[in-house]
């Protein structure tokens, strides 16, 4: 890999080093101006698994990511100007969590330089070995702002276009999934207005800052207050619920993933049985899960949720949430009794949909499952797009999203975790800590799933 800067090597346009060295840790020597908020819930529950699981989540590689194909030549000052903008749009970027008096606090920085990474990248190259190569770099937790660009170029043949990738890579105290979208967006719109002249992205967004207000408003106290009943009485007895580890008690491993893909005549069966059975993809997908991987009898999977509403669809930040689904799984052969059971659960959950934080401060019998190594928590999620935007005028920044699926595992700070993606290419895979489960163990869990998501929607 050869650079493509004039200086002929890489550069990194953001902000300087520190006086003094090194990088500080979270939160240390920050200028006293700079003023501290409320964290959000979704915040506290990011400290309390750093609590629990000390290194995961401050750890520099808890990331999300996203990589683009880039057709056509890319102005790299304009694109410069553009992630400026992007960064001084989001609040969320530019924030530091700092304990003060024993709370978690965030604070937020004024807007600062983006940071984009320009790679020249060399004859026969694999773009896939560059993309798993930028986003294995540490990406500290503490040194905003928390967005990282890498352009990689490549010339083409004589006529022939220039070739381009762009990833953008976020630290993930700062953005989830879900942000991703928002991120690729507002750079496009970003990038499309400075190149014809007119100045920087308007920041008329919500504020990641802004939410932790709202979360601690009297209104969303009550709210809690009302629903906590509800949560006392679904997860009394839970503590010895979970998926049997095949190794249990292992000592901590390394992260493995394994992905899987489903099929376009599965996915419509899918489509069309929620249809007819006034339900939703993402119950059938959970019904499979709970009926094909977990032990007959009480069951429960902490269901990670997009944890927004629509004033926050276009605010980058981690809005994630957990809620538990507590079934009765009738076990092999149950399946379509199953299902309106996962059916009603979700809907009473969801219907009592608050953070987990409070239900864990009246449930602390529970945080010992959160990190049980023996009967593991199966996390179940389902990645979710935001609703698009209809775009104004052609974007002069295409982005054409690439499959990550052949990327090293990003680490996630769980010993199970069953993603799905119900987008144009369906599919998952599974995250998981490679000393409580084998591969081979993953292998028959995806296959046994899929036969019983086939079997449901028969």
């Amino acid at each position: 890999m050869t650079a493509a800067t004039p200086e002929g090597s890489k550069s990194t346009h953001g902000p300087g080093p520190r006086a003094g060295g090194g990088p500080a840790a979270p939160g240390a020597d920050a200028p006293a101006a700079y003023e501290t908020h409320e964290a959000t819930y979704a915040q506290d529950l990011l400290d309390l698994v750093e609590t629990l699981l000390p290194g995961t989540v401050h750890q520099p590689g808890f990331l999300v990511r996203a990589a683009y194909h880039v057709p056509g030549p890319v102005d790299e000052r304009i694109l410069r100007q553009a992630l400026d903008d992007v960064v001084a749009r989001h609040g969320a970027l530019r924030t530091q969590l700092v304990h003060e008096d024993g709370a978690l606090r965030q604070r937020v920085l004024p807007p600062m330089p983006a940071r984009l990474t320009v790679d020249l990248l060399a004859p026969g190259e694999s773009v896939d070995d560059w993309i798993a190569e930028v986003t294995t770099r540490p990406h500290p937790s503490d040194e905003p702002p928390l967005l990282w660009a890498y352009l990689g170029r490549r010339d083409g043949a004589q006529g022939a276009r220039e070739e381009a990738v762009l990833v953008l890579v976020a630290h993930h105290i700062a953005a989830d999934a879900w942000s991703q979208d928002v991120l690729e967006r507002d750079l496009a719109a970003a990038y499309t207005a400075r190149l014809h002249g007119r100045g920087a992205l308007p920041v008329d967004v919500m504020q990641y800052a802004d939410i932790a207000v709202e979360d601690r408003s009297d209104k969303w106290q009550a709210r809690i207050g009302e629903a906590l009943p509800y949560w006392r009485d679904r997860l009394t007895g839970a503590e010895g619920l979970g998926l049997p580890a095949e190794h249990p008690d292992a000592a901590p491993g390394p992260t493995a993933v394994h992905p899987f893909r489903i099929d376009d005549g599965l996915r419509d069966a899918v489509r069309n049985t929620a249809r007819r059975g006034r339900t939703t993809p993402f119950t059938l997908l959970l019904t499979a899960f709970v009926g094909a991987l977990l032990p007959p009898g009480d069951a429960m999977v902490p269901v990670i949720t997009a944890g927004r509403i629509p004033s926050e669809w276009h605010t980058v930040g981690f809005l994630l949430n957990v809620l538990q689904i507590r079934v009765d799984n009738p076990g092999p052969g149950g399946l379509v009794e199953l299902r309106p059971r996962v059916d009603s659960r979700c809907r009473e959950a969801y219907a009592n949909d608050i953070p987990l934080i409070p239900v864990l401060r009246q449930n602390p019998q529970l945080l010992g499952r959160m990190t049980a190594r023996d009967r593991v928590a199966p996390a179940f999620q389902m990645i979710v797009r935001p609703p698009a935007r209809p775009s104004r005028e052609p974007s002069a920044l295409a982005l054409d999203r690439m499959p990550l699926d052949t990327q090293p595992p990003l680490p996630i700070p769980l010993p199970f975790l069953w993603t799905m993606r119900w987008d144009d290419e369906p599919g998952g895979y599974v995250t998981y800590d490679a000393h409580l489960f084998g591969a081979a163990w993953m292998e028959r869990a995806v296959a046994t799933y899929l036969d019983a998501l086939t079997e449901l929607v028969r």
